[in-house]
């Protein structure tokens, strides 16, 4: 498997990996062979990078910095403190911030304890 540019892809290319949405919902599943249309909503969503499969790589396994289901995680909890706070902050504003530094304390622990325990990511 091998990343590639999604805007330099052909119809025929076979996925490598789940596509997600910015909600964590499977928008196209491994082994998927591309049409043109795909790649054209692909690119029009700003997907820059998907990974394609290859014989040429195929004993090459990427692995991703943070599991999905933490990053999905942090998005949603990143978007869903950016509303919370924009809806009260007309309300109480230091109260909505200093909620969403707490949020956003607990997301960068989180993350960094992955990335500490993924000894070969940090080498």
């Amino acid at each position: 498997m091998r990343l590639a540019i999604t805007k330099s892809l052909s119809p025929g290319a076979r996925l490598g990996k789940n596509i997600y949405n910015e909600r964590g919902h499977i928008l196209l599943c491994e082994g998927l062979t591309l049409t043109q249309k795909m790649i054209n909503r692909l690119v029009s969503l700003n997907i820059p990078f998907v990974y394609i499969q290859d014989s040429r790589t195929d004993d090459i396994i990427p692995m991703p910095p943070v599991a999905g289901k933490l990053r999905r995680e942090a998005i949603n909890t990143i978007e869903t403190t950016f509303l919370d706070m924009k809806n009260k902050m007309n309300l109480d504003g230091s109260f909505a911030i200093e909620q969403a530094n707490v949020k956003f304390t607990q997301i960068v622990r989180n993350i960094m304890d992955e990335l500490k325990r993924n000894k070969e990511l940090m080498t």
